[in-house]
């Protein structure tokens, strides 16, 4: 009989995990269930906790660090020892691994409201509100009344645009607390706001400010109300009161620099935003400032000055907020268009009728910065024509298309692919319910009432679902604004918005969006009926009365346009953001981009066979 040795090696990973909590792979972000210590043996490991609680305690963080890292080398599932090393992280500012270590504390059992509301914060507070929706539910479902998580919710949905969501919430936190939470009743002013709820706003911003007046952003939030209500004075007055308690607040900086610039004193809005530069050099200015002093110093004739900020604060996107161009999803949205909206394919949907008693949709179509808005302002100085804004529900509709279509037994279909299958048995039945549900989505959000007859739409997403728009509404008038394919541009990159696939942060960017939408909409005329009519941004500058009277011709509203136009601004049931910062319609917008120079380059390839295609010659471009 011979003799066996039992071998045994032990093999340790030591890599660091790169979340950059401090801890092992394998005990981190890499870590199995498979040899888990029980957690009912974690308290053989009290003792270390306690000596990394009283360093922690005593502000020793690295002494606690070490102690943490050691316990959960030991125990990776050890809850205490998470959150301690959690907090740490967070206030180092590490948000990668802090979020890595609130994930795993949220993961443990027992589900517990209170990791999940703290997951939820770090997301929202890195500006990734779309990630804290799933968190913020979770917590909801275990605590549903508590204030602080509704409280949450609402500032997901309303961050993510679903404002009315977001609005139930801010109250259903109202309801469940106290009723006098300074912050959470100027977040639910905010969403008013959004929403064109401008006098509900004001009211909300008052019992915000009676219960704490030395708040500077609701003062500043406040002042966009009544800039918003066209009372320019309070809002310059609450914006210095504003000012008086945070001067070094560039956020209400800029706010004031714009009022100036929107009473016309391009010199004050200027020496604004300079002051702030003096304050903060050597340290940059931002996208927003650079934005709005580039439009100071357009408005002074100062125009190679002003094209240097516009191109400053793109630069500022694309190398400090790393927001580089992506046309990915831009060439995708086209393709998607381009192979579905074909006649042959869309022959057998069905043609929703008119729904007795509500407003018709008149769908502004345009590209970035073409001029819907202004159209959009000609339109709702009639008493029966609301301004739905961009805040009309088509794009919602199209995220629930493909679940209807599942739910009514189809395939699991995405969109627009779900439209075609509304083609055949119970689906047939989904246009006409998700045309009542627009319909209802405008009444619910007050944009319309019983008076109103047609409804305005102009929609940013628009040029992507003209088809889905006309399978919901075929008879419904869709009003093309079309601009110099430069001005419009020049607008758009003179702004700071970014646009989809942050093509705004480039002159060929915003050229490539300008190409596919255009493209889009070509190819959706090409191959289905729509009640079309063109109009030029010029002509709405040049001749708005005749060129208004045009459109109301159109859409079969007798009103007489030169009355409209030169009555006082109409009340509506909520009232659009561009009024707030509209300009009056002027001349010098149209032949914008010839101020100037040769700066275009980039943007050409793609623009030039638009420019012809549209009739803007060198000849008629800016002919009276």
């Amino acid at each position: 009989m011979s003799a066996t040795t039992l071998s045994i090696r032990t093999e340790i990973d030591p890599t660091p995990c790169t979340c950059g909590s401090g801890l092992r792979a394998v005990r981190c972000c890499r870590l199995t269930s498979a040899g888990l210590p029980d957690p009912a043996n974690h308290a053989v490991l009290d003792p270390l906790l306690e000596t990394a609680r009283t360093a922690r305690t005593a502000n020793h963080n690295r002494e606690a660090e070490r102690h943490l890292l050691q316990l959960l080398d030991l125990a990776p599932h050890h809850r205490e020892g998470l959150r301690l090393l959690f907090e740490i992280r967070r206030g180092e500012g590490r948000m990668a691994a802090a979020e890595a270590l609130i994930a795993r504390i949220a993961a443990l059992p027992p589900d517990v409201a209170a990791a999940h509301v703290q997951h939820a914060q770090l997301l929202i507070n890195q500006g990734r509100h779309a990630e804290a929706e799933a968190p913020s539910r979770r917590a909801a479902t275990l605590m549903p009344r508590d204030p602080t998580i509704q409280h949450i919710l609402g500032i997901v949905f309303t961050e993510t645009g679903r404002l009315a969501a977001g609005e139930r919430h801010y109250r259903m936190a109202l309801a469940f607390g106290d009723g006098r939470d300074a912050a959470l009743l100027g977040n639910l002013a905010w969403n008013l706001r959004q929403q064109g709820r401008l006098d509900e706003a004001a009211a909300t911003y008052e019992a915000t400010l009676a219960l704490r007046r030395e708040n500077a952003r609701g003062l500043a939030g406040y002042a966009q109300v009544e800039a918003g209500r066209l009372r320019l004075d309070a809002a310059e007055a609450l914006l210095n009161e504003a000012s008086g308690l945070a001067p070094s607040d560039r956020m209400i900086a800029v706010l004031a620099a714009l009022t100036r610039l929107h009473r016309g004193d391009p010199e004050a809005a200027l020496a604004r935003i300079e002051a702030t530069a003096a304050a903060i050099a050597p340290q940059s200015l931002v996208a927003t400032e650079y934005a709005a002093k580039g439009q100071a110093l357009e408005r002074l004739g100062r125009y190679e000055e002003a094209w240097a900020c516009y191109v400053a604060g793109r630069n500022f996107q694309r190398e400090r907020a790393k927001r580089a161009f992506d046309p990915a999803p831009i060439a995708s949205r086209l393709a998607a268009v381009k192979s579905l909206f074909m006649a042959d394919r869309l022959a057998g949907l069905g043609r929703p009728g008119p729904i007795a008693g509500a407003a018709t949709p008149v769908f502004l179509l345009g590209t970035p910065r073409a001029g819907t808005s202004l159209l959009e302002q000609m339109l709702m100085q009639s008493p029966a024509i609301d301004p739905a804004d961009t805040r009309a529900p088509l794009p919602e509709l199209s995220r629930l298309l493909p679940a209807l279509v599942s739910g009514f037994g189809g395939e699991a279909l995405g969109f627009p692919e779900a439209l075609l299958a509304t083609a055949a048995g119970e689906q047939r039945d989904i246009l006409p319910m998700l045309a009542n549900r627009y319909q209802a989505l405008l009444r619910a959000a007050g944009a319309t009432t019983g008076e109103t007859r047609f409804v305005t739409d102009r929609n940013p997403d628009l040029p992507w679902l003209l088809g889905f728009a006309a399978a919901l509404f075929p008879l419904a008038p869709v009003i093309h604004v079309i601009r110099h394919p430069l001005d419009a541009l020049v607008s758009a990159f003179a702004q700071d918005k970014l646009y989809e696939g942050n093509a705004g942060v480039t002159l060929r960017g915003m050229a490539t969006l300008f190409d596919a939408q255009m493209s889009a909409i070509g190819q959706v005329r090409g191959q289905t009926t729509l009640r079309y009519l063109p109009v030029r941004y010029e002509d709405l500058v040049r001749r708005p009365a005749a060129t208004l009277q045009s459109v109301l011709d159109f859409i079969g509203m007798a009103a007489d346009a030169g009355e409209l136009l030169t009555a006082p601004p109409r009340a509506v049931p909520r009232v659009p953001a561009h009024r707030a910062v509209h300009r009056a319609a002027h001349e010098g917008a149209v032949g914008r981009y010839r101020r100037f120079g040769d700066v275009f380059g980039e943007a050409m390839p793609l623009l030039s066979p638009w420019i012809a295609q549209l009739g803007y010659g060198e000849q008629r471009d800016l002919a009276a």
